[in-house]
């Protein structure tokens, strides 16, 4: 996987393979890596991989694309390995541009906070890492947003998030809400009409609801944002919910997956505070992330970079900047 820099989780981890590298004195080599003058060494690279490796929440996140363990005891894959090794690379370089431009986040920011927070899954997953990993993530993170704000040339004081929250708050708005999904129009009409002569809109949920995940829970969908409703169920049933009376089960509406009867049981404004990392990613956009890892391929084909052989080799191509595993051994 190329490395490519995105909010979820920070830094995506780059690289592919899957042999096993031991946490603990995997080459005789101090350093894991070279940037520059900056040394990433084996031991920093081994505690970074087992604080990674120790959050279970985040281990669940990743499991889909990277093989954490290695095949031994206490050991970690060597796609694993690599990939921490590339982010932390990446992260090092972002470090020394943040401070040769003077773009500095503060750590104690509620920006980097809680978008570090929700970065790595929210605040209860974030938790699970330990207290020193947390301030190193935050650290991160301060310096991803810090970067992303110069490049995309975008205002995050706090009083510019304010106003935007201020401005837009139906973005914020969360919305809890019901369904009866059917196949067809016609099908869904026929319950809407059950609903308008008195039926119970759970009972009709679980016994004719086409959506077998919400009909056990009486047609409950949960609670998101316009843009999650959007998302996942289309303009007009995201619309339906946004605007509909409370309580009241609405006319049938195109889904994604049919037709769906909606009933919204609340809508609550998200606060400022809970809102600070969705306003930042609102205002960067879709270009922020693309900008950010352009940037940093740039500076890795300028920098001076050596990674230790027992982990593989640096290679930059393009806008694609990895750790590549070292070559099998031939039979």
């Amino acid at each position: 996987m190329p490395m490519r820099l995105r909010r979820k989780y920070g830094v995506a981890l780059p690289a592919t393979l899957a042999a096993g590298l031991i946490a603990s004195g995997c080459t005789a080599t101090p350093y894991a890596a070279k940037v520059g003058s900056q040394v990433i060494s084996v031991s920093q690279l081994n505690q970074e991989a087992s604080d990674l490796a120790s959050n279970a929440s985040f281990v669940s996140t990743i499991s889909s694309s990277v093989q954490v363990k290695g095949s031994g005891n206490k050991t970690y894959s060597t796609s694993f390995m690599d990939r921490v090794l590339g982010r932390r690379i990446a992260l090092v370089l972002i470090d020394q541009a943040v401070h040769k431009l003077g773009i500095g986040l503060s750590t104690s920011s509620p920006i980097a906070v809680l978008t570090a927070e929700q970065s790595y899954g929210g605040p209860q997953s974030f938790a699970a890492f330990p207290k020193r990993y947390q301030r190193q993530l935050i650290a991160d993170t301060a310096n991803i947003t810090a970067l992303e704000a110069y490049l995309t040339r975008t205002n995050i004081s706090i009083p510019a998030l304010q106003s935007y929250y201020n401005s837009h708050q139906a973005e914020f708005t969360q919305i809890c809400s019901y369904h009866i999904l059917s196949s067809t129009q016609a099908a869904s009409q026929k319950i809407y009409a059950q609903l308008q002569a008195g039926a119970n809109f759970a009972q009709l949920a679980k016994s004719q609801s086409a959506d077998s995940a919400s009909a056990q829970a009486g047609g409950y969908l949960g609670c998101g944002t316009y843009a999650q409703y959007q998302s996942a169920f289309g303009n007009t049933f995201a619309t339906t919910v946004a605007t509909a009376p409370l309580n009241k089960p609405q006319p049938p509406v195109a889904e994604k997956s049919g037709y769906g009867v909606a009933l919204v049981s609340s809508r609550t404004l998200i606060p400022f505070q809970q809102s600070i990392p969705t306003v930042v990613a609102t205002l960067f956009g879709s270009n922020g992330t693309t900008a950010v890892g352009s940037f940093v391929s740039g500076l890795a084909k300028a920098a001076n970079i050596t990674v230790n052989p027992a982990y593989g080799s640096y290679q930059v191509s393009g806008t694609t900047a990895q750790v590549v595993p070292p070559k099998a051994p031939s039979a």
